[in-house]
């Protein structure tokens, strides 16, 4: 495959951009990206053929092609196409790095399992700049350490004509036989072999990536498992092959290689009787999903995610529709809500100059997101006659709401505190993702 078409959340690249960079010329971009809305369609599953092609991830407009907040990679004909986070655009740090952080941040926020020595060797001058080859990379490099400890087999039921009994005899499929088929009999018996449905996906993911990859060193990874596999069936895959696949404690250790063959089969939209190609998420929730998994695993106290509220009385309700209020975190100490806070994936405007005299942290918040965090902790507030705090989290890195974590406001009824902290998403390039300062600025909020 090329190069991949890198766009960042919600940027433009013009037709004369795309000629110039990847050769491809006006009416077969339009045409790609058409396909791509109408195969992954994020907005209404009930729109028909044109709207999809006008929804979906990307826009399209009369001078080239617009992302939006989806963030996530795809393959369609011999094209490859990625949206990496707008927070990294200007971070300073070459194509790679960008990519390993937001793999970093989908395995925080998706508990993907990835371990940290594993992308480790993926930051090399040499490692690729796509997505989709990373993926590969993860794929076959786990489910190789996981085949050497030992083979997945499996009880499957086994239906064949045989000369002599075993198992159970099929008495309805006998008893229909014509006389000079009588010397075999029906039966039905559970074999304990490798070639069962677990082992298929992984067979028929690792014959894509084969034919997928351009990267040698997933080239030798890939080999390797297709020796491995010669005794399984190779046959295509479909949607509800994934679901017919359960866990237990025997093969808990292949579970990341099944999440990983997924995506990559859904990526190259080989999966079959699916139309939607590419793995996708929104930004919005995945920045949600992984201050979760920062709060849940790095602080000590009790961490609630998107916990539901009405805002009206039931018993004074007429005719308004009842709406629930969700904070995207409570966290509670002694059992009770102390602290209320929610995420907002957004850039916000900091005034940094005022007289010639710089102002560390002047920012400005929109009216709609005030009322909303002070009606969340009004709430809890009232319902504990306990005053909780609020906090607003936003993403940073350099150039991309650089201030500091000193915002401080008390709202006019005197007791709701307000904290505005920034989360250091470069962390994820540099720290594997852990920002110690905004996680001790949380729980000296806690107190």
């Amino acid at each position: 495959m090329n190069n991949p078409i890198t766009f960042y959340e919600h940027e433009l690249i013009t037709f004369e951009e795309l000629w110039s960079s990847y050769q491809l010329p006006k009416d077969e971009v339009v045409e790609v990206f058409k396909t791509i809305n109408k195969n992954s369609n994020k907005e209404d599953e009930n729109d028909n053929d044109e709207e999809k092609e006008i929804n979906g991830l990307f826009r399209i407009y009369y001078n080239g092609i617009k992302a939006k907040q989806y963030v996530g990679f795809l393959a369609i004909k011999d094209k490859t196409i990625q949206v990496l986070p707008k927070v990294f655009k200007e971070c300073g740090h070459d194509a790679n790095s960008q990519i390993l952080a937001f793999i970093r941040m989908m395995n925080h926020a998706y508990n993907l399992n990835i371990k940290e020595d594993e992308l480790a060797k993926l930051t090399s001058s040499n490692s690729p700049t796509s997505i989709y080859e990373i993926f590969i990379y993860l794929f076959a490099n786990s489910l190789l350490k996981e085949i050497e400890k030992g083979f997945h087999r499996k009880y499957v039921k086994v239906r064949k004509e045989e000369k002599f009994l075993k198992g159970k005899l099929l008495v309805d499929k006998q008893i229909k036989k014509l006389p000079h088929q009588r010397h075999k009999f029906s039966i039905e018996y559970n074999e304990f072999t490798e070639n069962n449905l677990l082992n298929q996906i992984f067979y028929y993911t690792t014959y894509i990536s084969m034919q997928k990859t351009k990267w040698q060193n997933n080239k030798k990874l890939l080999a390797k498992l297709m020796l491995i596999f010669e005794d399984i069936n190779l046959r295509k895959i479909s949607s509800h092959d994934f679901k017919r696949v359960h866990f237990t404690r025997l093969n808990e250790r292949f579970k990341k290689s099944f999440s990983l063959a997924k995506i990559i089969l859904f990526t190259f939209g080989a999966v079959e009787g699916e139309d939607a190609v590419g793995f996708f998420v929104d930004m919005n929730d995945l920045f949600e999903k992984f201050i979760c998994s920062i709060l849940s695993r790095n602080l000590d106290f009790e961490v609630k995610y998107q916990n539901k509220f009405q805002i009206f009385k039931k018993e004074e309700l007429e005719g308004i529709k009842i709406t629930c209020q969700k904070p995207d975190y409570l966290i509670y100490k002694d059992n009770k809500p102390i602290l209320v806070l929610d995420a907002k994936y957004k850039k916000i405007k900091t005034k940094k100059e005022k007289d010639n005299e710089e102002e560390n942290g002047t920012i400005t918040i929109s009216t709609d997101i005030l009322r909303q965090i002070y009606t969340y902790a009004k709430y809890y507030g009232i319902k504990h006659n306990y005053n909780v705090k609020s906090v607003l989290i936003f993403p940073k890195s350099k150039n991309y709401n650089d201030f500091s974590n000193n915002a401080k406001a008390i709202f006019f009824d005197g007791d709701i505190e307000l904290y505005i902290l920034a989360y250091n998403l470069e962390n994820l390039i540099d720290e594997y993702g852990i920002d110690t300062e905004f996680l001790e600025k949380v729980k000296g909020i806690i107190g």
